[in-house]
C-alpha cells in the first residue's frame, strides 16, 4: 500500500473517530496532508482540518490546491480561519486571501493580534509581483557594537517564532541600513567577546523592495543564497527573501515556461486546482491561432486544386491540415500539461480517472469551438458543399476527443510502468494522432459522402 493511499485512510478514520481534537498525527508533514485533502470531499475535509493543531492545518490548507482550498475556506468558520492566519508564515498569511476573498480577509485581519495584521498590511502595500510581498520581517538582527556572546544570548531567550531563519545574522545601523552580514557557524567559531564588526562581509547581495520576484530568486540561485535582504529605496533592510519561497518562483516560471512551448497560456497554477473551464480557457486561444495557420495550408492545396492551375486534389484532402493539426495540437497540449503535473507531483498515475473526465469535459468544449468554426470556415469561407461541412464539423470534435484521451491517458501509463513520461512528448503524441486523426476524418467522410 502506497503512502499517499495510508494516510488517506488515516485521514478518514480520523473523520469518523469519535475522539476530540487536536490529534496528533505523528510523522505527518503538511504537504502530504494538502494532497490528501484534494482526494477527500470538501466535507471530510473540514472535519479532519477541525481535528488537527491549527499550524499544522493552516500549512495543509496552504498546500492543497487553490480549488481544494477555496472549497474549504468557504465552509470554515471566521474564528477558525484567523487562528491560521495568526500561526502561519506572513507571506503565507498572504497567498490565502486570494481564496477567502478581500472583503473577508480584512474582516479576518481585524481578529488577529494588531501586529500580524499591521505586517500583512505593509506586505499588501507592495506591488503584486514583486520581492517584498513575499518577503519576512522576521529576521536576525544586530548592531555592530554587539559580540558573539551577545548575538548567542538573544537567541537563547527569543522565542522560536522569533526568527524564520537564523543560518546569517544581519547586522544594522541604529537607523536600520544594512552594514553586514555574517553565517551563524563563523559565528560559532569566533571568540565569543569579539565584535560582529569584525566578522560580517560588506559585500552583501540584496534585493529592492520594487524588484520583480522571479528577478530576485534567480540572483539567489546565481549565488547559491539561502536567503536575500530585502532594502527599501532609502537602503534601510526591511526584510528578508527566503530560499524555499525563491524555490517556488523558479518552479513556477520554469513550468509557465515549459507549458508556453506547449502552446498552454496562464499561470503555473496546480492542474487538479483548474477547474475545466479554466483549462479550455488556456488551450483555446493558442488552438484558435494555430487553427488559423493551418487554414492557410489548406488554402494552398485549394488554390492547386482548383482554377487554371488544377491538379485534381480532392475537395476532401483540403482539410486533412486542419483536421491532423488540431489533433496533435490538442494532444500536445494535454500531454505537455500532464507530464509536467506528474512532474512535480501534482497529478498521480491513481488519478488517471479524474484526469480523463476532466480532459473529456474540456475537449467537449475545445472540440466543439473548433468544430463549429470549422464548418464556417467550409460553408461560409469556402463554400463547400453542406456535407462536406458537416464531415469537417463533426470530424473535428471526434478528433479533438480522441488525442486529448491518449495525450493523458499515455503519460500516466508510462509513470505506471516505470517509463518516464518526458518519453510521450510532444512529438511522439502527435506523430501517433495524426495517423489516426487521418483514419477517423475519412470514416467520417465515408458515411456522410459515400455514394
Amino acid at each position: 500500500m502506497s503512502t499517499e493511499t495510508t494516510l488517506l485512510d488515516r485521514l478518514r478514520e480520523l473523520v469518523e473517530s469519535t475522539e476530540p481534537g487536536p490529534v496528533v498525527l505523528e510523522g505527518v508533514r503538511p504537504e502530504d496532508i494538502g494532497d490528501a485533502l484534494e482526494r477527500m470531499e470538501p466535507e471530510e475535509g473540514i472535519v479532519v482540518l477541525a481535528k488537527l493543531e491549527d499550524e499544522l492545518a493552516a500549512e495543509s490548507l496552504i498546500h492543497a490546491s487553490t480549488e481544494t482550498t477555496r472549497s474549504l475556506v468557504e465552509e470554515l468558520p471566521d474564528s477558525q480561519l484567523a487562528r491560521y492566519l495568526d500561526v502561519l508564515a506572513m507571506d503565507d498569511a498572504l497567498d490565502l486571501r486570494e481564496e477567502i476573498g478581500d472583503e473577508r480577509y480584512e474582516r479576518l485581519l481585524k481578529m488577529i493580534p494588531h501586529e500580524d495584521a499591521g505586517e500583512i498590511q505593509r506586505l499588501l502595500s507592495y506591488p503584486e509581483d514583486s520581492v517584498a510581498r513575499l518577503m519576512t520581517e522576521h529576521f536576525f538582527r544586530i548592531s555592530p557594537s554587539a559580540t558573539m556572546a551577545q548575538v548567542l544570548e538573544e537567541m537563547r531567550r527569543s522565542p522560536e517564532e522569533k526568527y524564520e531563519t537564523i543560518n546569517d545574522i544581519y547586522v544594522l545601523s541604529d537607523d536600520g541600513h544594512l552594514l553586514g552580514v555574517f553565517s551563524l557557524r563563523k559565528g560559532l567559531r569566533a571568540a565569543q567577546d569579539i565584535p560582529v564588526s569584525e566578522l560580517m562581509n560588506k559585500d552583501v547581495v540584496t534585493a529592492s523592495v520594487l524588484e520583480s520576484d522571479e528577478e530576485a530568486a534567480r540572483r539567489m540561485a546565481r549565488y547559491g543564497l539561502y536567503a536575500l535582504p530585502v532594502l527599501d529605496e532609502r537602503g534601510r533592510m526591511v526584510g528578508l527573501f527566503t530560499g524555499d519561497d525563491a524555490q517556488d518562483i523558479l518552479e513556477d516560471a520554469e513550468t509557465e515556461d515549459v507549458l508556453m512551448m506547449g502552446a498552454v497560456s496562464g499561470a503555473a497554477d496546480s492542474y487538479m486546482s483548474l477547474s475545466v473551464w479554466q483549462l479550455a480557457q488556456r488551450r483555446l486561444p493558442w488552438l484558435g491561432a494555430l487553427f488559423i495557420a493551418e487554414t492557410l495550408t489548406g488554402a494552398v492545396m485549394r488554390h492547386y486544386g482548383t482554377g487554371d492551375q488544377d491538379l485534381r486534389i480532392a475537395p476532401l484532402m483540403f482539410f486533412v491540415p486542419l483536421i491532423i493539426g488540431a489533433g496533435g495540437n490538442c494532444g500536445a497540449q494535454v500531454t505537455t500539461t500532464l507530464t509536467r503535473a506528474l512532474a512535480v507531483g501534482d497529478v498521480q498515475v491513481g488519478d488517471w480517472l479524474r484526469v480523463l473526465r476532466r480532459e473529456v469535459a474540456t475537449a467537449f468544449i475545445v472540440g466543439g469551438t473548433l468544430g463549429l468554426l470549422g464548418f464556417l470556415r467550409a460553408w461560409l469561407g469556402w463554400k463547400s458543399p453542406m456535407d462536406l461541412s458537416l464531415v469537417v464539423a463533426v470530424s473535428l470534435p471526434v478528433v479533438v476527443l480522441w488525442a486529448t484521451s491518449i495525450g493523458s491517458l499515455l503519460p500516466l501509463a508510462a509513470k505506471r510502468l516505470g517509463i518516464d513520461p518526458a518519453v510521450m512528448s510532444a512529438p511522439f503524441i502527435t506523430t501517433f494522432v495524426d495517423a489516426t486523426g487521418l483514419v477517423i476524418y475519412f470514416e467520417i467522410a465515408l458515411k456522410f459522402l459515400h455514394r
